[in-house]
Parts: C-alpha cells; sequence; structure tokens
C-alpha cells in the first residue's frame, strides 16, 4: 500500500476526489487516513499538518498501518534559485533538516541532517512530469519550522546547504521517519512559489497540478 502525506486540506481534497475507490477513514490522534484505489493501487492519504512536529507523528502513524510500504511526501515550497517557475514540480534526490544543529557540541558535523530519497521512486515521477510536459527540477530539498520570508533566512539557508533548490516545511521529518521504519521513500514533490501573496493565490492550482502528476506516477510503479 502506497502512503500519501501533504500537509493541507487543499492538498488531500484534490487527491480524494480522483481517487477510483474510496474505502473508509480513520481518525488517529486527530490524524485522518482515508483508504481506497487510485489507479488500480491500494493507497492512503493523510494529511500531516504544518511543521516538522505534526509531519512526524502523522507519518509514524502511517507508518504503523498495516501494509503501507511506500511514502511519498507532496506539497508547496518556496523556490530558491533563479530558473524555478511558479508551479514548477520540484522532486528531490535528497532531504536535508537544515534547521538541525548540535554543533556546539558536535562541531560542522552536527548541521543538518540528510536523507536521500528512494532512486526508484524518484525516478517514475521524473517520467511521469516528462509525460506530461510539466517544468521541473531535480534536487536537494531543505526542510524546516520557518516560512521563509526575510532576506536573512534566504542568506543562512544558502551559507550552510549552498545545493538546496526549495525550502518547505515537513519533508525532513517524514524522511526521518520512513527511514526509521525502513520505508521506501520519495520526500519531496513539491510546486515552487515565492512569496505568500502567490502561495495563497496558487496553491489551489497547485494543489490540482500535484494530484494529476501523481496520478500519473502511479501508472508507473
Amino acid at each position: 500500500m502506497i502512503g500519501i502525506v501533504a500537509a493541507m486540506d487543499a492538498e488531500i481534497l484534490e487527491f480524494e476526489k480522483r481517487m477510483d475507490v474510496v474505502d473508509h477513514t480513520k481518525t488517529i490522534a486527530g490524524c485522518t487516513l482515508t483508504y481506497g484505489k487510485w489507479q488500480g493501487k491500494d493507497v492512503v492519504l493523510c494529511k500531516s499538518g504544518v511543521g516538522k512536529a505534526y509531519a512526524a507523528m502523522s507519518c509514524t502513524i502511517l507508518c504503523m498501518q498495516e501494509n503501507v510500504d511506500s511514502i511519498i511526501n507532496v506539497g508547496t515550497a518556496g523556490g530558491l534559485t533563479q530558473d524555478e517557475q511558479v508551479l514548477d514540480i520540484v522532486i528531490s534526490d535528497k532531504v536535508i533538516q537544515a534547521d538541525y544543529d548540535t554543533s556546539p557540541l558536535d562541531g560542522p558535523s552536527g548541521v543538518g541532517l540528510v536523507y536521500n530519497s528512494h532512486e526508484k521512486l524518484s525516478q517514475s515521477c521524473i517520467e511521469a512530469a516528462k509525460s506530461m510536459q510539466i517544468r521541473y527540477h531535480v534536487g536537494t530539498i531543505a526542510s524546516q519550522d520557518l516560512f521563509m520570508s526575510r532576506d536573512e533566512d534566504f542568506e543562512k539557508l544558502m551559507n550552510n546547504f549552498a545545493d538546496s533548490i526549495c525550502s518547505e516545511m515537513e519533508a525532513g521529518a517524514i524522511g526521518a521517519v520512513a527511514t526509521k521504519f525502513n520505508m521506501r521513500s520519495l520526500s519531496d514533490v513539491v510546486h515552487h512559489n515565492e512569496n505568500p501573496m502567490e502561495f495563497s493565490t496558487y496553491v489551489s492550482k497547485a494543489s490540482a497540478q500535484s494530484a494529476k502528476l501523481i496520478e500519473n506516477w502511479l501508472m508507473r510503479i
């Protein structure tokens, strides 16, 4: 069974309305799981909530459900490079917990925690984006409990993790939990946005495009 994790209602609703069958839902500690079939695959949708704490809790609940063996995290993120445009897709090859810092004890190695995406899942997502002729980028996703809106936030992140191509708030936790449960994980497939105004304007379009991409991706795995 494939677990699909997103932070917001708008994303989950776009996925749910495209499912072939919705079997049932259940709620554990405020985390709602929606079971059904999509493109002939058994799937369970999970709304994580915003931020790494909620994402870690929800993903742990998801991983403890019977027969879940793969997880894909989908959401909206802030782009960090000049060649990204609004509604581009970003597909991770790895995720960094950019705000993890034990350097006073561990030195430079204590800055950031890294989790690699599952290569086969990432490649099938790339193929889906190509087939749909959606602009996409592949690279490192920086995850931190911060909605980046200040120049100093950007400068700090890029000084520490110059290869980051977008920033968001859940993927680092989902990558950590999936790794501990030995899950195949594709974390993250995200849409690029540039500021809070564009976020509010484009979130529904981004969610719809995400759902179409996941639908195509499910046909390939």
